[in-house]
């Protein structure tokens, strides 16, 4: 569990009935560290709105029980949306957990109120169809591999620590035949399980992960989902859409499966991207260090003499990187490894891009020489934020074309071009 502090956004529709929906909130949050901010909305005429105080408390007062800090906000406002909108701002949230009772589906979703809440704010959403509701004995995670996904497979794995319960990590071979002896769908198979294994090594999660072949994702999912699981799914990128809000496949499995769901949206923001991080002055192209250590300590030097961040914060940064360096490897294959070093109050994503002709042991499980080494200093407060650059680095290095351009790149502004092509393509 991160030491990261969450602000966790729970909009509470109607206060007698969203129990549920602050016990998974309470279940995500960290006790002694994060905060739960209960919202209800009402309108300025509304004449029940007194009758709501006593049973929003009584919610708050759980969470406290478990260490978990929580305030209760009731509020006023002819726009829910907007009402919430300006609440996570005054209270600086980074995450948003809200229930969903109706059926996932165009015709109830253009018809609430808080419809666009999911597209409009720029933070961790996660939308909870409760069935039933009690700490899950699995959690069963099916994933497409973005960064929604991956978001939701860090929520999962977070809530199996909680409760103790045990996490199935799932995969989907698509294929129309699914056929046993067919050679490209063994071969298919095994890159979907490197991929979804890179994905658990970059958060550090050490799960099984099941891949099975069908012609059906949502039915597939559905007849492994039992009762008492949890289902999470990453949500559709299609929620930013109005126009397109729902029939995508996160949208049937959550509303098909007879236990709770989970649908997770990380918040991506537009501009997060590799070259917006690892431009040139953030490039080194010929990197022989004498060991990963050595590795480390060169690229926040570079660090130093591009100036981001102060000379005088040297040792607390190295002594970061190198305190996750220690905990396990962070290669991960593919010629790659991702150090990085989570920094109290960062305003956002620092990195450097060493590239090492020669290979370097980083001492990971494959043994697999290291050629490129994205070195990541991120917010401590937000560390799932770099969630989508993990995402886009994992991409880039599986490109067995990508990975030949760079080591035989010339010049720094090369390997930028080559890596703000592959984010047009």
């Amino acid at each position: 569990m991160s030491s990261a502090q969450l602000r966790i956004l729970v909009p509470v529709d109607t206060p007698e009935l969203d129990l549920p929906l602050v016990e998974l909130a309470t279940s995500i949050a960290t006790p002694h560290s994060d905060e739960l901010h209960l919202i209800h909305v009402t309108a300025p005429t509304d004449a029940h709105k007194s009758g709501q105080e006593s049973p929003m408390q009584q919610m708050a007062d759980r969470a406290k029980s478990h260490d978990i800090g929580a305030l209760v906000h009731l509020e006023e406002g002819h726009d829910v949306t907007e009402v919430i909108g300006q609440s996570v701002e005054r209270w600086s949230c980074n995450m948003m957990i809200m229930g969903w009772k109706a059926d996932i589906e165009r015709t109830a979703i253009l018809a609430a109120s808080n419809r666009s809440l999911t597209k409009n704010l720029d933070i961790d959403t996660l939308i909870f169809k409760e069935r039933d509701f009690a700490p899950a004995r699995r959690i069963l995670v099916p994933t497409g591999g973005g960064p929604h996904s991956i978001l939701g497979i860090q929520i999962a794995y977070d809530l199996a620590q909680r409760w103790g319960s045990e996490l199935e990590i799932l995969r989907i071979a698509r294929d129309n035949r699914c056929d046993p002896e067919d050679p490209l769908l063994h071969k298919y198979c095994e890159q979907l399980a490197q991929d979804t294994q890179l994905q658990l090594q970059l958060l550090n999660i050490d799960v099984p992960v099941r891949i099975l072949p069908s012609s059906d994702v949502v039915k597939t999912v559905e007849e492994r989902a039992r009762d008492h699981d949890l289902v999470v799914v990453g949500a559709s990128n299609d929620w930013r859409q109005e126009e397109y809000l729902s029939g995508s496949i996160p949208d049937k499995i959550a509303n098909r499966v007879a236990c709770s769901a989970l649908m997770v949206r990380s918040a991506v923001t537009n501009d997060l991207k590799l070259s917006s991080i690892f431009w040139e002055q953030m490039i080194r192209l010929d990197l022989r260090p004498t060991d990963k250590w050595d590795a480390i300590n060169q690229m926040i030097e570079v660090l130093i003499e591009e100036e981001q961040f102060p000379s005088t914060q040297r040792q607390r940064v190295l002594e970061s990187a190198l305190e996750r360096e220690r905990k396990s490897s962070t290669g991960l294959g593919h010629a790659t490894a991702i150090p990085h070093a989570p920094i109290p109050d960062l305003p956002g994503i620092i990195g450097c891009l060493g590239i090492c002709p020669e290979g370097l042991d980083f001492e990971s499980s494959s043994g697999e020489k290291v050629h490129f080494i994205f070195l990541l200093l991120t917010p401590q407060q937000n560390y799932r934020s770099y969630i989508p650059v993990l995402a886009q680095i994992a991409s880039l290095v599986r490109n067995d074309s990508m990975q030949e351009a760079l080591l035989n790149a010339q010049t720094p502004a090369e390997v930028t071009a080559r890596i703000k092509q592959f984010e047009i393509d």
